[in-house]
């Protein structure tokens, strides 16, 4: 558990060198995409397995927590390896979309396995001096002593020379040779130091013996007061004389101690500075996912500095110290980062070992979600670097296709989207499309029912609602087939003024038929409103008239005797009714077709009314009844003769 939190803290940090500057900020890591329709957000991203990138910025249960740490007063995304995901200003990202690692992760996909002679020369140099610092080792030449510490130094200028190195090797191993230069030049100040303090114990001793001899003589001259000036003189003269040499002796202490206090204070100033800059590049390389050479430099760290010391030089109230001692509850240390990159080393190996089981078995979403992992933290590492290059041709085609359905979606290519998930579902069985694939189902519906809707808009003669429907169908679905359709109405639309006056002509002539048969055409006469009330008209009349017809027939193919002699009889009794009918060109066709079938009835009509004109009403009547007889149900023959009858019965002649 402790060493996980570790892994988790530092994960931050490293992290954060990758990935902080081009990290997306928006809409809690969706991607921009505009609102349609009243509809869901267009998904900010979705995984190799088909699962989407989860929005956290509004969710509930993460009010009142405490805000992301920041480094450099910028916020530091949080890595969470368990899922693959950075956590940065309120959203959870997916690594596979963030665009510094999708480009990382494309140029792995297309170089060639470094596992050429010479780079295989290069790991081989690195693991000897991985086997070299392993303290503890069953090999006694394998704990870190200074004969191997000048083999480790060795070996790491060796491995410099290499271009894989990026000249790591170089930089730890000049760290290496400035400490122990400051420890050399610490080492020649304590033996000065030791010089200083024999030199002023000699003083020290020499003064306390003037002191005595002084003392002694001074007693002794006093005991013996004598009056010879000579005597007074030559003492006087010997106590000036030590007192001068005992004043030198100490000025000459004084120097001493000076010099051996800023001995000592830059010897633990250039100690604290080496400590400091070793420390630096442990970091760096860490940074720089160089976890081979943060092994090796935490291993040498404990030889170099003896003092037992290993806490990182970072200050506590500092967002770096803040966010170690967060993550682990303890100040940052080198063996957090020698945890830490042991710990990344073994886990970027299980990835490795995870995507080989998962291409044997065709599961390429998991494995790519497996090797980008791999690639974001490890990329320098030996399992990674060697990675056959079929393996990395296969994930490669899944990746385009993940690529390209990414885009597809972004840019609301719906037909895309699901053609390329259908692909990815072939090439993966275990891929989940029910997110895209309920996604695009949804909006093009959404785009569908909008075009439906400006269909209606056109027929209620709605100009700007029907603008209104179009736009949101394209902007839902821009590739929507059926936005044809609404061009060809926004041209008619165009082209109004024309069809407007050609439909006024056509009605005015009574041409309902002409109407009728270009009745899409003139649909964009609905945009005026009077037009709109004779539009409805003639399409209604003509859709009667073709309903009346087709009833006739059905009844004149029924009874082949009496049908047409009743179509006939209608028709004319319609035309009566409405003038419209008899200047409709169909009812004239069917009015001579029914007359020639039916045409001994409709001779009888026509002498009966002859005859009625010219007043033979004896005939007349006649006449009728022969209609009658001919179709019995006719209404006309009916009341010819009861208007015939009349006249004769009650002597009314005209």
């Amino acid at each position: 558990m402790k060493t996980g939190k570790i892994w988790m803290t530092l994960g931050t940090l490293l992290i954060s060198s990758w990935c902080e500057a081009q990290m997306p900020v928006s809409n809690g890591g969706a991607a921009p995409a505009p609102q349609s329709g009243g509809g869901a957000a267009l998904p900010s991203s979705f995984d190799a397995s088909g699962s989407a990138a989860k929005p956290q910025q509004n969710d509930p249960s993460r009010k009142g927590e405490t805000p992301p740490p920041q480094l450099l007063g910028m916020e530091m995304p949080l890595m969470d390896p368990s899922s693959d995901t950075v956590s940065y200003n309120g959203g959870i990202f997916d690594v596979g979309n963030n665009a510094a690692v999708r480009a990382r992760f494309e140029k792995y996909l297309q170089q060639i396995p470094d596992d050429s002679a010479e780079s295989k020369r290069y790991r081989k140099i690195i693991n000897e001096i991985l086997k070299l610092t392993q303290r503890g080792g069953r090999d006694s030449r394998y704990v870190v002593g200074s004969e191997t510490l000048i083999r480790v130094g060795m070996a790491l200028y060796q491995a410099n020379e290499f271009p894989a190195d990026g000249g790591q090797s170089g930089t730890l191993a000049s760290a290496m040779v400035s400490a122990l230069d400051v420890q050399r030049a610490n080492l020649s100040r304590e033996r000065k130091n030791a010089e200083l303090d024999a030199e002023m114990d000699a003083l020290v001793r020499r003064m306390d013996r003037e002191n005595a001899k002084n003392a002694w003589t001074a007693r002794n001259f006093e005991r013996y007061k004598t009056k010879d000036p000579k005597a007074k003189i030559t003492y006087t003269d010997a106590m000036k004389d030590s007192r001068n040499m005992l004043e030198a002796d100490k000025a000459n202490v004084a120097e001493k101690k000076a010099e051996k206090a800023a001995n000592k204070v830059a010897s633990e100033a250039n100690f604290l500075a080496a400590k400091l800059n070793y420390q630096s590049i442990l970091i760096s390389i860490f940074l720089q996912r160089r976890f081979d050479h943060v092994v090796i430099g935490s291993r040498v760290y404990r030889h170099l500095f003896k003092d037992g010391d290993v806490k990182l030089n970072v200050d506590e109230d500092s967002q770096v110290g803040k966010a170690f001692s967060k993550g682990t509850g303890m100040p940052p240390t080198v063996n957090a980062l020698d945890s830490a990159a042991s710990n990344a080393r073994r886990e970027i190996d299980q990835s490795i070992q995870a995507v080989h089981s998962a291409l044997a078995c065709n599961r390429l979403g998991e494995a790519t979600q497996q090797l980008i992992a791999a690639v974001a933290i490890g990329e320098y590492m030996q399992s990674v670097a060697t990675f056959p290059a079929e393996a990395r041709r296969r994930i490669a085609q899944y990746w385009t296709l993940r690529k390209r359905a990414y885009t597809a979606l972004n840019a609301r290519d719906y037909a895309t989207v699901e053609e390329v998930a259908a692909k990815m579902k072939e090439m993966d069985a275990d891929f989940d499309n029910s997110l895209l694939l309920s996604y695009t189902t949804g909006k093009k519906r959404q785009s569908d029912l909008a075009i439906r809707n400006a269909m209606k808009a056109l027929q209620a003669g709605d100009e700007e609602k029907f603008n209104e429907y179009i736009a949101e169908a394209g902007t839902i679905w821009p590739r929507n087939p059926n936005l044809d359709k609404g061009a060809d109405m926004l041209n008619k639309i165009d082209a109004g003024d024309p069809l407007k006056e050609e439909f006024r002509n056509h009605y005015k002539l009574g041409e309902f038929r002409r109407i009728a048969a270009d009745r899409e055409r003139f649909k964009v006469v609905n945009m005026d409103p009077e037009l709109a009330k004779q539009y409805e008209e003639v399409i209604t009349l003509v859709m009667k008239i073709d309903g009346l017809l087709e009833q006739l027939k059905t009844v004149a193919q029924q009874d082949t005797t009496l049908g047409p002699c009743m179509a006939y009889e209608k028709l004319i009794e319609w035309q009566k009714e409405d003038e419209r009918y008899a200047q409709d060109k169909e009812m004239m066709i069917a009015l001579k077709d029914y007359e020639s079938q039916a045409h001994d009835f409709v001779q009888a009509l026509r002498d009966a009314e002859r005859c009625e004109k010219r007043g033979e009403y004896g005939s007349a009547l006649s006449c009728y009844y022969r209609a009658q007889c001919k179709y019995p149900g006719s209404n006309i023959a009916k009341e010819g003769i009861r208007r015939v009858s009349d006249i004769i019965v009650n002597a009314t002649y005209p």
